[in-house]
C-alpha cells in the first residue's frame, strides 16, 4: 500500500501501515551483546546518543540476524504535531520510510544507494561487513545537492572515495503477507520483512502505549474468536437439530411404507418357504439300495445280515449276526470310515452258543449318496 510522503491528517485505517519521512530521524548503528536483551541495550545506546531523554523521542531499532548489532533510529517528538500523531492510533505499524533498507539475512557489498523520490534524497551506506546500513542520511531535495549528500554519507560510513553508487527512484510500499509486514520498493527488487517481534522493536510509537494496545488487541481478538466460536456452535446445534427432525420425519415415512408392505412380505416369505420345502422333497428321496451297497462293501465274510430297514431318508438299521466276534468291531470301524457316513452306533451285541447278534444304526450325510450307488 503506497504511502504519501507528506503527512496526511486523516486517521489511519485499522490495520494500515504508516511510513514517516526519513529526514525527521537520526540513525546510528550500535554494537550489541548477543547474550543480552536487545531492547535494553538499544535503549541505553539511544540515551548515550541523543541529547533528549527517551521519553521525548519516537524511536525503534532493527537487529541483524546474529543480534551482534542494531540500527537505532529516533525522532524528537516535537518534529510531529499532535494532529499528526493522532492519526497513528489505528495503524498496525508506524515506521520510518527508510525501513525498506533494513532487510536482514545477507550482507550487501560496500557502496552507496541513493533514492530520489517525492522531493527527498535518501542515501544509504553499506560497509560490506554487516547486514544493516553503516549510515542513512535523508534530506529534502530542495536544500541539498545530491553529490554533496553522497560525500557526507560516505564519510560518516568511512567508505573509500571510489565506493560504487546505485540510484533508485521508486516509491516505498508496505503490505501484510501472512504473519509478516513487508516494506518494499515499488516494482520489487528491494524489500525488508518484519515478523511480529521485529515489528514491535521497529515501531516508533510510545512503547508503553504500544504494549498496552497490543494487549488490548490480543484480548479483543480472543474475545471475538470466543464469541464467533460460540455463535458457530449454536448455529451447528440448530442445524443438527433441524437435521435430526428432518431425519426423524423421513424415518417415520419410511417406517410407514415398511409397515404397509409387511403383509405382502409375509405372504412372499411363506410362498418361498413352501417352494423350498417342495424343492427339497423333489430333490431328496430314499435310496435304500445305495445305502445297503455302501455298507455291504465293508461287511466281513462272517457277518450275515438278518434284517435291514430304513428310518427316514438318511438312516439305515441293520440287524446281523456273526460267528466271529472280532469281525464285529472290524465291521463297525470300516463303516465309520466311509466318507458318506455321518454317524454309526453299535447296539445290543449278544453272544450265545458261539453266535453273536447285534444292531448297527448307520446315519448317512444328506446329499452324499447318488442314485445308482455313486457318492
Amino acid at each position: 500500500m503506497p504511502q504519501d510522503n507528506n503527512q496526511s491528517l486523516k486517521p489511519a485505517k485499522d490495520g494500515a501501515i504508516m511510513l514517516l519521512p526519513g529526514e525527521k530521524f537520526f540513525v546510528r548503528r550500535v554494537p550489541l551483546d548477543p547474550a543480552g536483551d536487545a531492547a535494553s541495550q538499544a535503549g541505553l545506546a539511544l540515551e548515550g546518543l541523543s541529547p533528549f531523554p527517551a521519553g521525548q523521542l519516537f524511536h525503534g531499532f532493527r537487529t541483524d540476524t546474529a543480534r551482534s548489532c542494531a540500527l537505532v533510529f529516533a525522532a524528537y517528538r516535537r518534529n510531529f504535531t499532535p494532529e499528526e500523531t493522532a492519526t497513528w492510533n489505528g495503524a498496525a505499524a508506524v515506521l520510518p520510510e527508510f525501513a525498506v533498507w533494513l532487510a536482514v539475512g545477507s550482507v550487501p557489498a560496500a557502496g552507496l544507494w541513493v533514492r530520489e523520490h517525492a522531493g527527498r534524497v535518501e542515501v544509504v551506506a553499506w560497509d560490506g561487513r554487516s547486514e544493516l546500513p553503516a549510515a542513512i542520511v535523508v534530506r529534502p531535495a530542495a536544500g541539498v545537492e545530491r553529490d554533496a549528500l553522497i560525500v557526507e554519507t560516505r564519510q560518516k560510513a568511512g567508505l573509500a572515495a571510489g565506493a560504487p553508487v546505485k540510484i533508485f527512484s521508486a516509491a516505498v510500499e508496505a503490505a501484510r503477507e501472512k504473519r509478516e509486514l513487508v516494506v518494499r520498493l515499488a516494482g520489487g527488487g528491494i524489500e525488508a520483512r518484519f515478523d511480529t517481534a521485529a515489528l514491535g522493536q521497529a515501531d516508533v510509537r510510545d512503547k508503553v502505549l504500544l504494549t498496552e494496545r497490543r494487549r488490548t488487541l490480543r484480548r479483543d481478538t480472543l474475545l471475538w474468536r470466543g464469541f464467533a466460536a460460540a455463535v458457530g456452535g449454536l448455529a451447528a446445534c440448530v442445524l443438527l437439530e433441524l437435521g435430526l427432525l428432518a431425519t426423524h420425519g423421513w424415518l417415520r415415512v419410511q417406517q410407514g411404507a415398511v409397515d404397509a408392505q409387511k403383509p405382502m412380505v409375509a405372504r412372499i416369505d411363506l410362498a418361498q418357504s413352501l417352494a423350498r420345502r417342495l424343492e427339497q422333497f423333489s430333490a431328496q428321496r430314499l435310496l435304500p439300495f445305495e445305502m445297503l451297497a455302501a455298507v455291504y462293501e465293508k461287511r466281513p465274510n462272517s457277518v450275515q445280515f438278518t434284517r435291514v430297514s430304513t428310518n427316514g431318508l438318511w438312516r439305515m438299521d441293520i440287524e446281523a449276526q456273526t460267528d466271529n466276534a472280532a469281525d464285529l468291531r472290524d465291521f463297525e470301524a470300516g463303516v465309520r470310515k466311509l466318507a458318506t457316513i455321518e454317524h454309526v452306533e453299535l447296539r445290543d451285541p449278544r453272544t450265545r452258543e458261539g453266535l453273536t447278534t447285534f444292531l448297527l444304526e448307520v446315519t448317512f450325510k444328506p446329499g452324499t449318496l447318488k442314485p445308482g450307488g455313486g457318492a
